[in-house]
């Protein structure tokens, strides 16, 4: 299986080209934009890190060219415009993907709350998928909440705030539920979409254990400290201040931060979670994968 994977120097591209050199049956062609982005060490013999620009037709073609399926990972958060950015180059990756002939398209975005209540940054995710999935190839969305590993932007944040401040002041919409995975779970649910047959558009939802944020936080203090963060939420907290309070303890930018909080403030929990059928196994408890993260970051002091 030939597989191009777009956004493949980050986080989940990392863990992605992993999972399918596992399987020998891959053959995998990954992209980059300057040579510093390419990670030290991931290299085989199956693998290609090839340079690619997608806003140049000629450049995303040769890229794409003699690829099957299309695993589409770029995300714009952080950038100043960046919902006008992602649906641009969203655009500019269906329409090569079509000219190249690519058969499915396999695309992470994030679980979007029902009605209007999703923040620009998940709204952005959303829209990301419609704009690939316009070119006519079968799109495969996995919709993902916080995505657990010691290299995730979002769970860093948590992780920090956790082991810095065992109590701490928050806001009252840290009660929204969500359903963290661990990143290897939803590498495993991207890679085993790739030998699915996808009608149209269609969305996989995916999640471990559904817990409120300010849940998540003092998880996650238990298995850094060997207890649970003391959390005291209060009524007024602008968003704007709690993107400052994340860059002064975690260094995360305020622009970034922003985005991130917004999306704290709903619910990002599945629908219908459907990590299982996907699968055929269930994706790694919460508090195991806590655990497992405290003890690979240095900071493990929990019990049992």
């Amino acid at each position: 299986m030939k597989t191009a994977i777009l956004g493949a120097p980050g986080c989940v591209g990392k863990a992605l080209i992993q999972e399918l050199l596992a399987d020998s049956g891959n053959i995998i062609t990954a992209s980059f934009r300057t040579e510093k982005e390419i990670p030290e060490g991931l290299t085989h013999e199956r693998l290609v890190w090839k340079k690619v620009n997608l806003m140049d037709p000629a450049s995303a073609d040769a890229f794409l060219g003699g690829s099957e399926s299309l695993i589409y990972l770029i995300h714009s958060l952080g950038a100043k415009n960046f919902e006008q950015l992602d649906v641009q180059l969203a655009h500019a990756a269906g329409e090569a993907a079509q000219r190249s002939n690519i058969m499915k398209i396999i695309y992470l975005g994030g679980i979007v709350p029902p009605g209007r209540d999703a923040s620009p940054h998940l709204t952005s995710r959303m829209e990301t998928g419609k704009v690939l999935a316009s070119h006519g190839i079968p799109v495969g969305e996995v919709r993902a909440s916080i995505l657990l590993d010691a290299c995730s932007m979002s769970f860093r944040i948590v992780y920090q705030l956790a082991k810095r401040l065992p109590v701490m002041i928050t806001p009252k919409w840290l009660n929204s539920v969500c359903a963290p995975i661990a990143l290897t779970d939803a590498a495993s649910c991207i890679t085993a979409l790739l030998k699915k047959e996808i009608r149209g558009h269609e969305i996989f939802e995916i999640g471990s254990d559904v817990v409120r944020y300010r849940d998540l936080l003092s998880l996650c203090g238990k298995a850094i400290h060997g207890f649970e963060n003391i959390i005291i939420a209060v009524p007024f907290f602008p968003v704007s201040i709690s993107a400052r309070w994340i860059q002064l303890i975690t260094g995360v930018p305020n622009s970034v931060g922003v985005a991130l909080a917004e999306g704290l403030r709903t619910n990002t929990a599945p629908a219908l979670n459907r990590f299982r059928e996907v699968t055929g196994r269930d994706p790694v408890p919460l508090e195991r994968i806590l655990k497992k993260l405290a003890i690979e970051m240095g900071s493990f002091h929990g019990k049992g």
